[in-house]
């Protein structure tokens, strides 16, 4: 019973460390914190740690058994409800390798990877605070018009990616809020003809922030639209064949044996992964060292492929 005990709380501690840093990958690749302090990652990869130094005090805990297997060649097993210690159980009723662990180790490393390399565009608090402002004030896309134009127009002649187009520099009149105010426009474009007084022109702006900038390009959400554009047809598909080609190569027998803790495998392993989250801090926590952010962030990113290729090394 003490035995059995002790396996329970291993397996808690380990399905725990699995379910809490997966949990933090999906917030993560959710956004759920746009800006930092990351709370909620931060606090499930916190959970995860925690998860991990606990498994392994219950595994070196744990009443040492004899096992005369762990380093023999495995014998192939007989077809399911077969007799004999080769049936999905053993002589002493022990569990058989789980089949799901090869999704969660191969999709596992694919998804933390990503997930790591994303947190190098989180905005800062600053931005992330001014975007809100600007969405609650009703940022958004509107017609204005021309009260007359700034500076000669420029001709930019049909090329062999462009046809011909002009770039004004306009005054328009922006129906903020508090009052219509008169603001100077750059580079706006036309095809046909330059722009002129009375023409009607869309801006972006918020009405209600008598600050907000006025633009012919939307400055709060172009750069998480061209994000998640750039995730779903560069990135997602090479994360899932990474996914699968990992998988594929994972036997659930074999990533059963490594339940069971060994110093010489999992302790730098697990020191691989710690040493990626604190990378993870200064963009986590938006504070930079030795002028770094991203960069740490970027290394971050390669400490889940580097931990499994320890294991697989040392194992």
């Amino acid at each position: 019973m003490h035995t059995s005990g002790g396996s329970a709380a291993t397996r808690i501690c380990g399905w725990g460390m699995v379910v809490s840093a997966g949990a933090a990958v999906g917030c993560s690749l959710a956004g759920v914190s746009p800006y930092p302090p990351l709370a909620a990652e931060l606090a499930l990869a916190g959970a995860s740690a925690l998860f991990a130094v606990a498994w392994v005090v219950a595994s070196c805990r744990r009443p040492r058994e004899p096992d005369h297997f762990a380093d023999r060649p495995r014998k192939p097993r007989g077809p399911r409800g077969a007799g004999g210690s080769g049936g999905p159980r053993g002589s002493r009723g022990s569990r058989g390798p789980n089949a799901a662990l090869p999704y969660v180790f191969g999709f596992g490393i694919a998804l933390a990877t990503i997930a790591a390399f994303l947190v190098i565009f989180t905005p800062s608090t600053e931005r992330g605070r001014w975007e809100e402002r600007m969405l609650a004030a009703g940022y958004g896309e509107f017609e204005v018009p021309v009260v007359r134009v700034s500076g000669e127009p420029e001709f930019v002649p049909e090329g062999q990616d462009n046809d011909a187009y002009h770039l004004t520099d306009v005054v328009v009149r922006v129906p903020f809020a508090a009052g219509p105010r008169e603001v100077v426009v750059e580079g706006m474009y036309s095809a046909a003809e330059p722009l002129a007084p009375g023409a009607e022109v869309a801006v972006y702006f918020a009405p209600g922030a008598p600050d907000s900038p006025v633009t012919e390009h939307d400055q709060v959400e172009e750069d998480a639209l061209f994000l998640d554009f750039a995730l779903a047809v560069w990135v997602w598909p090479w994360i899932v064949i990474a996914g699968v080609i990992m998988k594929s190569q994972m036997e659930a027998s074999d990533l059963h044996r490594l339940r069971r803790f060994r110093p010489a495998v999992h302790l730098p392993a697990l020191g691989i992964l710690f040493a990626g989250l604190v990378l993870l801090l200064p963009m986590a926590l938006e504070f930079r060292v030795a002028g770094y952010d991203q960069l740490p962030a970027f290394l971050a990113s390669f400490t889940p492929a580097l931990a499994l290729t320890w294991v697989v090394r040392a194992s």
